[in-house]
């Protein structure tokens, strides 16, 4: 939807996520699991 907003606004709004992607990746974290059936969620969130 960023190219239907204005290019200002287009703009705006793609360095504010860009922002919030670098945070978000940072502090992400790979969750191994087993197999299919491991209950990976256990202590992991």
């Amino acid at each position: 939807m960023i190219h239907a907003l204005p290019r200002r606004s287009a703009r705006e709004l793609r360095a504010l996520v860009r922002a919030l992607d670098v945070k978000i990746l940072a502090r992400a974290k790979v969750i191994p699991a087993d197999s299919l059936d491991a209950p990976w969620w256990r202590g992991r969130l």
